[in-house]
């Protein structure tokens, strides 16, 4: 049976992102979120394996982890027990967030590109839906994605690299046509052994992604070029930040 995106990117995620190290760079980012907004309680929607979550620990807040993916799940959980910590953890989608933690959270963060694999705006709408209604009146939403533009315009291709001991990771990504990216990650190890995961991302850029977020009940919606509030540039921000409140 081939191996899913999700299932190649947890055998090699707390390498290929420098976990453990970078929970520290992770809570210094998002500290001044965590302050301004008075967290208390937070969704971590997209856990990965779960570096937000020991972030927003160290500050001392509440988390829970979503995620879809099994695999990453277990990586997050066994990343926890490691840590000595006792995190919650919920396998379910986005949308389903509001159903089973309604009105929980002073906080939801979705980062590391958790919400670019949706196609439609039905879709994403459905998704932002969920996470709108597991917020606590007046909660707020704050979403990392990459920003498409520089790709589409042929200005950027690698996304990362990172080399950990003999091995080598690049994510890059290309356009296919008007409207989705190529992704894919290499994974050059030791010898001849490489590994290549691939998939298609749809175009989700400020005015689509703040517009279903519109739809779906958010205000106040705000845009940077980066979870430090740096200005948005379309052309050269590395990131798209939006942050938004219920």
């Amino acid at each position: 049976m081939p191996m899913s995106a999700a299932d190649f990117l947890a055998r090699r995620y707390n390498a290929m992102t420098g976990f453990p190290g970078r929970i520290d760079n992770v809570a210094k980012m998002i500290e001044p979120w965590v302050r301004q907004w008075s967290v208390h309680v937070a969704l971590d929607a997209g856990c990965g394996g779960g570096a937000l979550m020991f972030a927003l620990d160290r500050l001392g807040v509440e988390v829970i982890g979503l995620d879809l993916s099994e695999s990453m799940l277990r990586l997050a959980l066994d990343n926890a027990r490691a840590a000595g910590k006792t995190f919650q953890f919920c396998g379910a989608p986005f949308r389903s967030a509001g159903a089973i933690f309604p009105e929980r959270f002073d906080a939801v963060f979705v980062l590391g590109n958790a919400l670019i694999g949706h196609e439609t705006n039905a879709e994403m709408t459905e998704s932002l839906r969920g996470l709108h209604a597991s917020l606590k009146p007046g909660g707020h939403v704050l979403i990392q994605n990459l920003n498409p533009t520089p790709f589409f315009l042929g200005l950027k291709r690698v996304i990362n690299r990172r080399i950990d001991g003999d091995t080598r990771y690049l994510r890059y990504a290309v356009p296919i046509n008007s409207d989705h990216l190529f992704f894919s990650v290499i994974v050059d190890g030791p010898g001849d052994t490489i590994d290549i995961s691939a998939h298609t991302w749809a175009l989700w850029d400020r005015d689509r992604l703040g517009a279903c977020l519109d739809t779906a009940g958010f205000a106040k919606i705000e845009t940077y070029g980066g979870i430090n509030r740096s200005p948005y540039g379309p052309r050269v921000s590395t990131d798209l930040v939006l942050s938004a409140q219920k």
